[in-house]
């Protein structure tokens, strides 16, 4: 028993003389030194003289400045707003003018006939359509005439007139709201310009917060991917060094170099997603051509925040907010509009026409009377003589009248007015199905914002444990109680917690985001203001007085709002 002890002892010291001869020339092996710190085309990103160093904040007011689409829809707006100026045209006053100069000979063969006429007239006046459907004009008439005639006892002879004339509606096209509804539905269709405008504002500063995450994502994920190389070639060099002293076979080291060729593989692709993402707020903010190649570097770092939000009050905050439901209670005033003016055409026509005009008249009377041979005793007067007996009434001339016409079937009318309540009532239902779908909207993102501050809980806890998972499987590895795959798949489980806790803290935030564009407060979170350019509508005497009644207005709260 004592021999076989002595073997014993002979024999371990001597394997621990050869271990101790190994280690010792493998500490000296370059390839079994620390593991060296991995790196990725992106770390130069940082230290370029041309990097972007970018804030969300600066990225949105970047976007709301050159951001394509926001510009396109500018020009939108702003082409409404000259439709709703030209359709005070219908309204314009309209001046006329009249010269003429006549001159005829004509043979007669009647001694009382004129054989020779020679006149001039020179007529002014203007002319308007006025909001209750009806039309005015004045003219001022002014001619001389010189007649060869017998029995004429003033020539020449000049005239003077002022005439007024109206012609309205009193049933069919009668009503404020009937003849300027083209200016109503203009004004509305500005409305819908303006909320569009504001709703592609709201999507393009989710759209840019949304891509400044991704980019953060993109750059952050590097690291893991770093990480998870690391430990690769960190579990080779181990493995490596198990192999030089005996302990693991050849083929062993076998598994890591998949393990590091994957990772390099996902570091390549890695990068390639942190250039995607920035060409993807590049051209959000429409930078320029030159500053493409410009490496952007998210400032902003990612955190939680966890908010309390009420269901029900975020549902009617986002129904008081969101542009699509202004546009579609404008399209209902449209519409509504369109009904009434299409009801107006069932009555039948009756229309007054009232003329009143004044006259004067001067001239060279003639010494002789033709007729009588004998003095006229006529005096003679000129033309601002015409003039003071037309501003004296001298001469005054009136008419009234009225024009009524009744249709007898009036069948296309009638299916026009019935069409247009049903486009009415169809308006009425889409806004119904708009604020339903707001609704469901608004509480998706409620409950997605929930859903994601869990996850971060959770994920946290998973990686946690999954780092403390790897050092105890190391541990076991390097005292020979397990397998370099085993090893191996747990380090993989541990990149892919990270990048689960990377993935649900970026995913928060976007919720966050869509959550208020939802809600359609996310400009006023961001602090984002951005003016429009205010359309002056033209001012005509009196129009306002009539506008003052048109309760068809879109923008009439609008307009108390800015007055206060």
């Amino acid at each position: 028993m004592t021999a076989v002890r002595r073997l014993l002892i002979i024999v371990c010291a001597f394997a621990a003389a050869i271990a101790s001869a190994q280690t010792t020339t493998v500490s000296t092996n370059p390839d079994q030194a620390a593991t060296a710190p991995v790196t990725a085309d992106t770390d130069r990103d940082v230290s370029n003289p041309r990097v972007l160093k970018l804030t969300l904040d600066d990225a949105l007011k970047t976007a709301m400045e050159r951001n394509i689409g926001v510009q396109l829809r500018r020009y939108d707006y702003q082409m409404a707003g000259e439709s709703l100026r030209s359709q005070y045209g219908t309204f314009d006053w309209l001046g006329t003018s009249t010269l003429q100069h006549t001159s005829s000979e004509t043979p007669t063969s009647n001694t009382l006939a004129s054989t020779a006429f020679r006149g001039t007239t020179a007529n002014f006046g203007i002319e308007q359509v006025i909001p209750t459907g009806g039309r005015y004009s004045v003219e001022w008439q002014n001619s001389r005439r010189a007649v060869s005639s017998f029995g004429q006892i003033v020539n020449p002879t000049y005239g003077s007139g002022l005439g007024i004339s109206l012609a309205q509606p009193l049933l069919r096209n009668f009503g404020v709201d009937v003849n300027t509804r083209g200016i109503t539905i203009a004004r509305n269709t500005l409305g819908l310009n303006h909320e569009a405008f504001r709703a592609t504002l709201l999507d393009t500063a989710n759209s840019v917060e949304q891509a400044y995450l991704n980019l953060i994502y993109a750059r952050q994920f590097i690291d893991v991917v770093r990480e998870s190389l690391f430990l690769a070639r960190d579990q080779a060099r181990i493995t490596q060094i198990r192999i030089d002293v005996g302990a693991s076979a050849p083929l062993d080291i076998l598994q890591p170099r998949v393990q590091i060729a994957t990772s390099e593989e996902a570091l390549i692709n890695a990068v390639a997603s942190v250039r995607g993402a920035e060409d993807e707020l590049r051209a959000l903010m429409h930078l320029d051509p030159a500053e493409w190649d410009r490496p952007i570097v998210p400032v902003d770092p990612i955190g939680y925040a966890p908010i309390d939000i009420d269901p029900a009050q975020a549902v009617a905050r986002a129904l008081d907010l969101r542009p699509e439901m202004h546009e579609l209670k404008i399209t209902t005033e449209t519409r509504r509009v369109q009904y009434m003016y299409a009801r107006n055409l069932t009555r039948p026509q009756v229309d007054l026409a009232l003329d009143y005009s004044q006259a004067g008249l001067a001239g060279k009377a003639l010494a002789i009377n033709p007729i009588t041979n004998l003095p006229t005793n006529i005096p003679s007067t000129k033309y601002p003589d015409a003039v003071r007996q037309m501003f004296e009434g001298t001469f005054p001339t009136w008419t009234i009248g009225f024009t009524v016409g009744v249709p007898i079937t009036n069948i296309g009318a009638r299916a026009e007015a019935k069409r247009a309540e049903l486009d009415l009532a169809q308006s009425k239902t889409n806004e119904e199905q708009t604020r339903q779908n707001i609704v469901v909207q608004v509480r998706a993102t409620v409950r997605a914002i929930d859903t994601s501050a869990k996850d971060i809980q959770a994920t946290r806890a998973a990686r946690d444990a999954a780092e403390k998972n790897l050092d105890a499987e190391r541990k076991r590895y390097e005292n020979g109680m397990t397998t370099n795959f085993q090893v191996l798949q747990i380090q993989q489980q541990l990149t892919d917690a990270r990048a689960r806790e990377l993935q649900a803290l970026v995913t928060y935030n976007k919720a966050v985001a869509a959550y208020h564009r939802a809600v359609g407060d996310l400009l006023d979170v961001r602090s984002i203001k951005v003016e429009t350019e205010r359309v002056e509508e033209p001012h005509f005497p009196f129009f306002s007085t009539f506008d003052r009644y048109n309760g068809l207005k879109y923008d009439k709260a609008n307009r108390s709002e800015e007055k206060k």
